[in-house]
């Protein structure tokens, strides 16, 4: 081989390797977002009624509402338990299920120092369909991992 015919080899390869690092080595650079883990929530269970688990493993979260009788407009005491997740912050966001009802998120605070309840106060928009599936999004993060519990029930 000549060492024309090399030089031209090196460069054809170098290019390669320069268009290969400008195309995909911004996205391996980038921090990649934390992926939520979902827990599987009891369908048959009611905030309505009673206070709803989620879990996987052993990750849990309760959920509870008072007042029982949960309608629009009325300010909702809302209360998460955490097992199993030393949660550094806890989100409670509410949302149409079916139908987008706007942005509702709250904040929830640690009810006492070690104690892994969390509570905060929230309220449903007004539907002009009547009665709607509504869903309570629990969201921890947990250091950089995200656990979520979705949480579906009816109210006017």
């Amino acid at each position: 081989m000549s060492n024309r015919l090399i030089q031209l080899l090196s460069i054809g390869v170098l290019a390669l390797a320069l268009v290969a690092a400008v195309t995909w080595l911004p996205d391996l650079l980038q921090p990649k977002p934390p992926q939520a883990q979902v827990l599987q929530s009891d369908i048959s269970c009611s905030i309505k009624q009673s206070s709803c688990t989620a879990s996987l493993g052993e990750r849990q979260i309760q959920l509870s509402v008072t007042p029982n009788e949960i309608r629009s407009t009325i300010p909702l005491q809302f209360e998460a338990v955490l097992s199993g997740i030393d949660a550094d912050a806890v989100q409670l966001t509410l949302e149409g299920r079916d139908m987008y009802m706007g942005i509702n998120q709250t904040p929830l605070s640690p009810v006492a120092e070690g104690n892994h309840t969390w509570q905060g106060i929230s309220e449903l928009a007004v539907c002009t369909t009547g009665e709607m599936i509504w869903r309570a999004r629990i969201t921890a993060r947990e250091g950089q991992n995200i656990i979520e519990a979705n949480f579906d029930f009816s109210a006017r």
